[in-house]
């Protein structure tokens, strides 16, 4: 647990030796002190790579200011669909809406992805896109229904912006000369399928360094 004074300079030796920077930054007053941190570095490396982990709430300014900056969002999958409606509550209505705003934030241009936080949530990739197309809630709710990501959106999240937020977009991520031919082969197109049934969606094999492994193969 770092104080908002104490961000820049704790961070400051990794910046300084050229290394990328992923922080667990969760409430709207820790985004405001940790973009300000941001905002500090970037007077000497302004595109040094600065993802903010979990990402619980981002108010309109704070969306619009992570893109000025450059910041990049892997957000916890589980806060929509398993905490969304609970945390309504302690909140507050304005505030109940800045749960996860990926759809401003990817539409701002800040890359986001989504983690499961395992156990917290399954680490089941397709499943928490498809959540954040639907905006669903456990208790059959939709949280703030303008923040659904379209499906292109779901699928860089969790494909090509993943990749970005581990740093290897230039190794993984998408299908690309020069990239390792190792990727996922699905049963079905989840861009032509409804979001409510990516979860159902097959694997149909892999391909292994350039080869085809279906599943089904002995």
């Amino acid at each position: 647990v770092i104080q908002p004074d104490d961000i820049a300079p704790t961070i400051r030796p990794y910046w300084d030796a050229g290394l990328a920077v992923r922080i667990h930054s969760n409430g709207d007053a820790a985004q405001s002190a940790t973009l300000d941190a941001l905002a500090e570095l970037r007077l000497s490396a302004p595109d040094r790579k600065f993802i903010f982990e979990h990402a619980g709430l981002f108010s309109p300014e704070q969306v619009a200011r992570a893109a000025e900056l450059g910041a990049g969002v892997s957000a916890a999958s589980h806060y929509v669909f398993y905490l969304g409606e609970a945390y309504q509550s302690p909140l507050g209505p304005e505030r109940g809406n800045w749960i996860l705003p990926l759809a401003s934030l990817s539409a701002a241009g800040v890359p986001v992805t989504l983690h499961s936080d395992a156990p917290l949530a399954p680490p089941l990739p397709l499943r928490a896109a498809s959540v954040h197309m639907l905006r669903s809630t456990r208790e059959g709710g939709e949280l703030t229904p303008s923040e659904k990501l379209s499906a292109q959106e779901a699928l860089e999240s969790i494909t090509i912006d993943a990749a970005y937020a581990l740093g290897l977009e230039q190794e993984i991520g998408s299908i690309a000369p020069g990239k390792f031919a190792d990727f996922t082969i699905l049963d079905e197109n989840p861009l032509v399928i409804p979001a409510n049934a990516w979860s159902d969606i097959e694997i149909w094999g892999v391909v292994i360094g350039g080869k085809k492994q279906p599943l089904d193969d002995k």
